[in-house]
C-alpha cells in the first residue's frame, strides 16, 4: 500500500510540473527598434499589414528618431490605402534623416509608396 501511495505521489508530481505553464524569459534584445522594424518588414511580406503597423509604431515608441520606423510605417499605411498618412510618415522620416543611408531609405520608401498607390489605382 505504501508503494502505491508513493507511486501516486510521484506521478502526481510529474504531471503537475510537466503540465504547468512554460516559463517566459524576457529577452531585452528582442525589444529594440531594429528588431521591431525587421519584424514589421517580415509581416508586410506575409500580407499582415495591421501587425506590421503595430511593429513599426513600437519601434517609434522605443526610439522616436529612428528613421526606418517611419519609413516602414509609411509603406505599411500605403498598403492599407492610407496614402496621406503614409506620406506624412515619410515626410517625418525625411526631416529626421541625417545620414546618406537614412536618405536612401527615405527615397526607397517614397518609391514604394508611389508604386503601391499606382497598383491600387489600377
Amino acid at each position: 500500500m505504501a508503494k502505491v501511495r508513493c507511486l501516486v505521489i510521484i506521478c502526481f508530481t510529474v504531471l503537475m510540473t510537466g503540465c504547468g505553464p512554460d516559463t517566459i524569459f524576457v529577452r531585452p534584445g528582442l525589444d529594440t527598434p531594429t528588431q521591431h522594424v525587421d519584424n514589421g518588414h517580415q509581416l508586410l511580406k506575409r500580407g499582415k499589414v495591421d501587425d506590421a503597423c503595430r511593429e513599426f509604431k513600437r519601434a517609434k515608441e522605443l526610439d522616436p528618431h529612428y528613421v526606418q520606423a517611419y519609413v516602414g510605417l509609411g509603406v505599411a499605411l500605403g498598403r492599407k490605402g492610407e496614402f496621406e498618412a503614409g506620406l506624412d510618415s515619410m515626410d517625418q522620416a525625411r526631416q529626421m534623416a541625417s545620414t546618406p543611408q537614412d536618405l536612401s531609405e527615405v527615397r526607397n520608401g517614397y518609391k514604394q509608396l508611389e508604386e503601391i498607390k499606382r497598383h491600387q489605382m489600377e
